[in-house]
């Protein structure tokens, strides 16, 4: 169960640096604002419902890091653009990861596979913006 516990832990925490994460960019997105919203929404509620997963499978969720340096600076809106798609390929791989972890546990297995999806499907609206001739990869998450 630590392996599953481990991996869950990482896909909040993954949710937990994206909406810190889009909040950097945010002031940046300019004609992107209204994807940035979405995706800072959408992260927001992964984040807040993966938690209270956890907390109802009796674990205690792993709590923001008070800041993520790796994400600055987010100088202009191409700089946005290329932090959007990070993050949402790293949820992708966070999700991914809890996923192949979830076997046998159909209920968290289907949420890890929804989630990958979500940031999959964001990744490709991001990756157009960001490089417009290859939008999409052949396997999210990896």
């Amino acid at each position: 169960m630590s392996a599953l516990v481990d991996a869950w832990q990482a896909a909040l925490a993954a949710e937990h640096q994206a909406v810190f994460g889009y909040g950097l960019l945010g002031p940046r997105a300019g004609t992107d604002a209204a994807l940035a919203a979405a995706g800072q929404s959408a992260h927001e509620h992964l984040r807040d419902a993966t938690g209270a997963a956890l907390l109802a499978a009796h674990v205690t969720p792993v709590p923001p890091a008070a800041d993520y340096p790796a994400l600055y600076p987010v100088a202009d809106q191409a700089a946005a653009r290329r932090l959007a798609l990070r993050l949402e390929d790293g949820c992708a791989a966070a999700w991914r990861f809890l996923f192949l972890q979830a076997a046998g546990r159909a209920g968290l297995r289907r949420a890890a596979q929804d989630n990958l999806t979500a940031s999959a499907v964001r990744g490709v609206q991001w990756r157009r913006l960001v490089d417009p001739q290859h939008p999409a990869t052949a396997f999210p998450g990896l």
